[in-house]
C-alpha cells in the first residue's frame, strides 16, 4: 500500500497568514476602544476615591479647601501638594495616577495625575465663587491634567471630580 503524506502548499500558508492578519487588523481598534474605556473607568473610580477623601478633608477643617500647589513640579511657592494633604485619609497615593497619563506622566512629576481647582483654596466650597456661579453639581475640584481619555474638546476626553462629590465629564 501506498500512504500519502499530506502537507500545507505555501500557497495555503499564505492565505492562512493573510486571514489571520485581517483578523487582528479588523479587531485591534475594537481592543483599543475597550482599553482606552476602561483606563476612563479606572480613572473615574479614582477621582471617586478622592472626593471621598476630600469629604473626610472637609469634615476636619471645618468646610475649608486646602491650600495645595497648582503645578508643584514649578516651585512657585512652597504650597504642598495635594496628595500629601489627603493622602492621609487614603490607603495609598496610587489613586492619584490616572492609567491613561502614560505621555507627560504628571503622577511621577507632579504626585498626580490630577489637577487640582487651587481657585478654592483657603475658602470654604459654599463661598467659593465657582460655587456660586456653577453650583455645586458643575464645580469641578480635581480633574485630569489634560484630555488622557479622547480627543481634547470631546466628550469624555477628561473626567472630573466635582464638588458635590459625583464624578464624570463636563458634558
Amino acid at each position: 500500500m501506498n500512504s500519502k503524506r499530506k502537507t500545507f502548499t505555501v500557497i495555503e500558508l499564505l492565505v492562512v497568514m493573510a486571514i489571520i492578519g485581517i483578523l487582528i487588523a479588523i479587531t485591534a481598534p475594537a481592543l483599543s476602544k475597550v482599553k482606552q474605556k476602561a483606563n476612563s473607568s479606572k480613572c473615574l473610580n479614582n477621582l471617586h476615591n478622592i472626593s471621598l477623601a476630600f469629604q473626610g478633608y472637609l469634615q476636619t477643617s471645618n468646610e475649608v479647601m486646602p491650600v495645595a500647589a497648582d503645578m508643584p513640579s514649578l516651585g512657585l511657592n512652597s504650597d504642598p501638594r495635594i496628595v500629601d494633604i489627603l493622602s492621609t485619609d487614603l490607603n495609598s497615593t496610587e489613586i492619584f495616577r490616572c492609567p491613561a497619563d502614560t505621555v507627560r506622566n504628571y503622577f511621577a512629576s507632579e504626585g498626580s495625575s490630577y489637577q487640582y481647582n487651587t481657585m478654592m483654596g483657603g475658602k470654604k466650597i459654599s463661598e467659593d465663587f465657582l460655587h456660586k456661579e456653577l453650583g455645586p453639581a458643575r464645580t469641578p475640584v480635581m480633574y485630569d491634567y489634560e484630555a488622557f481619555h479622547g480627543k481634547a474638546g470631546t466628550a469624555g476626553a477628561m473626567n472630573y471630580a466635582f464638588a458635590d462629590g459625583h464624578v464624570g465629564d463636563l458634558e
